[in-house]
């Protein structure tokens, strides 16, 4: 008979398991092989297997082993420092710190931190790989990589196709997406055939690069696939390689459209992106208030290029916008006489049209993917102290 407490539902999926635990005053705490510390209140007794649950759902079972000899305490203090260090851009010592983390336990999460800092460190080679590898590990595997390994599609690593078919996932970000369909082309003229899986938010700017699907299961299942983002390793860039000429087209009778909807011009139009769709924790901290962007501006006729729109932003005379999709925003943009942006998806896609005027915001602490010049029609104004924006805002108009 097994212990009170641990019956387990055998048709529930196993989750990464606990790797290291010992007693508490509480109980017992935890480490799991991903890096998640689980701090479980009772008598101290440790089962052999636990059932997880969410919001009151069972999720899975999660084996309780202890083969990693792990000073908890210590995993901890090295990791939050990492976390410290990283957001004060002191990167070597990050570095420094993740490296004890991971002598003391090697935990997906402290892996997928090592890439980060490498990244930010601008040493793509090896940021690139280890962030690569741990996306083929939950909690960081994306769901249309998992769709395609259940369809039966192979991950493409860069090797030869033999006449395969390669399948490039949008399955980051709408800005990644936008900034990563420069090397489409690339991969074409070596000779790869290339299908898209894209949302329909994105179809008709990303169409003239290659056919697009919306399913998986479009495809055949010998083909393979490959994360749209994942390019960047298996393409060997660098920082110093990304080329900055505009590479998406902006239809002309959209323009058109816009022109016409917008009416007589009687003052400077400014297009703004100011926050984020989905905040999520522990993310760059890359909105800025509304009102801070809106008076460093000026008396100017203010339009939002993002989708999201709220009170305070009507109250501003921030004029919104319903898009159709990113190509309806794209000629939007082109008839405005500046965009500026926080980073986000409006950013990628008013620098990837070549937009002859475009700011791009960027927090104190902001990410990796800056240290390449993108685009050269964009200048970067980037705050000089954390959480201030003023200093950021004063670079705009700046010789």
């Amino acid at each position: 008979m097994r212990e009170l407490g641990t019956f387990i539902d055998e048709a529930l999926p196993a989750l990464d398991p606990v790797r290291a635990h010992h007693r508490t005053s509480y109980g017992w705490r935890g480490l799991t092989e991903v890096g998640e510390v689980l701090e479980v209140r009772g008598n101290g007794e440790v089962p052999r297997e636990i059932l997880m649950a969410f919001n009151g759902t069972p999720i899975g079972r999660r084996e309780i082993r202890n083969d990693w000899h792990v000073d908890i305490d210590s995993y901890l203090k090295h990791f939050n420092l990492v976390v410290s260090h990283y957001k004060a851009n002191r990167v070597e010592q990050a570095l420094h710190e993740c490296d004890l983390t991971l002598v003391e336990a090697p935990t997906v999460r402290a892996k997928f931190n090592r890439s980060m800092l490498l990244l930010a460190a601008g040493r793509w080679r090896e940021g690139l790989a280890e962030y690569c590898r741990c996306e083929d590990h939950a909690p960081f595997m994306r769901p249309q990589v998992r769709e395609s390994l259940d369809f039966g599609l192979t991950p493409w690593h860069g090797e030869a196709l033999n006449g395969r078919r390669l399948l490039v996932l949008h399955a980051h970000g709408f800005g990644d997406t936008l900034m990563m369909l420069r090397y489409l082309p690339v991969l074409r003229g070596a000779g790869i055939k290339v299908a898209m899986l894209m949302p329909s938010q994105l179809e008709r700017l990303a169409a003239p690069k290659a056919p697009i699907i919306r399913e998986v299961g479009e495809i055949g299942a010998t083909d393979v696939f490959c994360p749209i983002l994942h390019l960047l390793q298996y393409l060997h860039v660098t920082p110093e390689g990304v080329g900055g000429r505009p590479y998406l087209s902006v239809d002309a009778t959209l323009v058109a459209k816009w022109l016409e909807r917008l009416g007589p011009k009687t003052k400077k139009r400014i297009g703004i992106a100011w926050s984020v769709g989905k905040p999520s924790d522990g993310d760059y901290p890359r909105e800025i208030p509304a009102f801070e962007l809106v008076n460093a501006l000026g008396d100017v006729e203010i339009h939002s290029v993002q989708t999201q729109s709220d009170e305070e932003s009507r109250w501003l005379g921030i004029v919104a916008h319903d898009f159709e999709d990113f190509a309806d925003c794209a000629a939007l943009m082109m008839c405005m006489d500046e965009i500026a942006s926080i980073d986000t998806a409006a950013l990628h896609l008013a620098g990837a049209i070549g937009h002859p005027r475009v700011f791009g915001l960027l927090s104190h602490w902001a990410s990796w993917r800056w240290l390449a010049r993108w685009y050269d029609n964009v200048k970067l104004c980037r705050q000089t102290a954390s959480g201030d924006w003023s200093s950021a805002l004063a670079q705009m108009y700046a010789s």
